[in-house]
């Protein structure tokens, strides 16, 4: 069919049919689909992108983003100030540590590394004094054999002299056999001519020529290492533990205070490897020791009070300094009443007469 050869009001009515009649009826319902979808969760919102360029008016506040919340725009915001004083979550700290005051002696009977001799303390008017000391050792004429002395001259007394390392140092005085102690938890370390440990070669020892008895007295005195129970192993192990940290810390503020001084930070690390092979010497002749490890709590607490020192953080445990006080707790909020407790409540029971349902 030739159309050129139809009227034109023909090919107006041809070209009007051919046009889609459904795009004036669905074009209106757009919106309404897109925002039921949006409601249902069908369509995701678009996600909020920070690289978007945007107008930020001054004193604005910006929306939540990935970073963190929403955070006022002002120029002349500040950082919050940190805390005045050492930080107690920070490596480098030094840790005040309490040195054992005299006052855990008193009432004690102390042995030779846990096995021999005896060193009775006792406080009597307000001083400290060692009752009465025996020492075991051996028989000078005779190698090999066995023998145990009496110190003369008891009770003997017993005088502050410093500080050893920190920790708290008396001198005794006697005539035969003068020496000095340095104060441990429960225990104390006899020193005597320079010599912290006895042998048999006679260094750290007391000879008594008139009783033919050469006895020990520089080493370790505490309680007897088989009056140790397994129940006190575990709180020996805990008050160890306690040491341990406590001495890291120190060596750790000790490195820090080195700074960039290599001689001072090769010292302190030789010295900190060095100090589990001097404790074990000195702990390997107590008496059970791999039972209890007594000896090794204590030479470990004597560590960390002498690290503290060096730090000048070092407390004297006198029995007169009150404990830490600890943090109070905070009181616990008190539970908001429901939004409905103002409101009126329908009455209980049953309804009037006028208000019941018709039946």
């Amino acid at each position: 069919m030739n159309f050129l050869s139809l009227p034109e009001t023909a090919i107006s009515h041809r070209q009007k049919a051919r046009r889609p009649v459904f795009l004036p009826m669905v074009l209106p319902l757009v919106p309404r689909c897109v925002l039921a979808l949006a409601l249902a969760g069908l369509i995701a919102p678009w996600p909020a992108s920070d690289a978007l360029a945007q107008i930020q008016l001054p004193g604005a506040v910006r929306g939540p983003s990935q970073t963190g919340p929403a955070t006022p725009a002002t120029p002349d915001a500040k950082p919050a100030p940190r805390r005045e004083g050492p930080n107690p979550a920070d490596p480098g700290a030094p840790v005040m540590v309490r040195a054992p005051g005299e006052r855990s002696l008193s009432g004690r009977t102390l042995s030779h590394n846990g096995q021999r001799g005896s060193m009775r303390f006792v406080t009597e008017d307000g001083q400290l004094r060692i009752a009465s000391l025996t020492l075991s050792g051996d028989v000078i004429s005779r190698v090999g054999e066995s023998c145990e002395v009496e110190v003369p001259g008891a009770p003997f007394s017993v005088t502050a002299s410093g500080r050893d390392e920190g920790l708290l140092k008396f001198k005794v005085e006697s005539e035969s056999c003068p020496f000095e102690i340095s104060v441990l938890d429960g225990s104390v370390v006899a020193i005597h001519g320079g010599a912290r440990a006895s042998s048999g070669l006679g260094a750290g020892t007391c000879e008594f020529k008139e009783k033919d008895c050469r006895g020990y007295l520089a080493g370790v005195w505490g309680p007897a290492g088989r009056t140790i129970g397994k129940g006190e192993a575990a709180g020996i192990e805990k008050v160890r533990g306690a040491a341990e940290r406590n001495a890291r810390a120190n060596f750790r503020a000790l490195l820090r205070r080195a700074g960039g001084d290599r001689t001072r930070t090769r010292e302190l690390a030789s010295d900190q490897a060095g100090f589990s092979a001097r404790r074990e010497e000195i702990c390997r002749d107590y008496m059970r020791e791999h039972q209890h490890g007594f000896c090794a709590s204590r030479i470990t607490q004597a560590r960390a009070v002498s690290l503290a020192a060096q730090m000048g953080s070092v407390q004297v445990d006198d029995g007169k300094t009150p404990p830490e006080a600890k943090p109070k707790p905070k009181p616990r909020p008190r539970p908001r009443p429901p939004a409905d407790a103002g409101a009126p409540r329908p009455p209980q029971g049953p309804l009037p007469a006028q208000l019941q349902p018709l039946r």
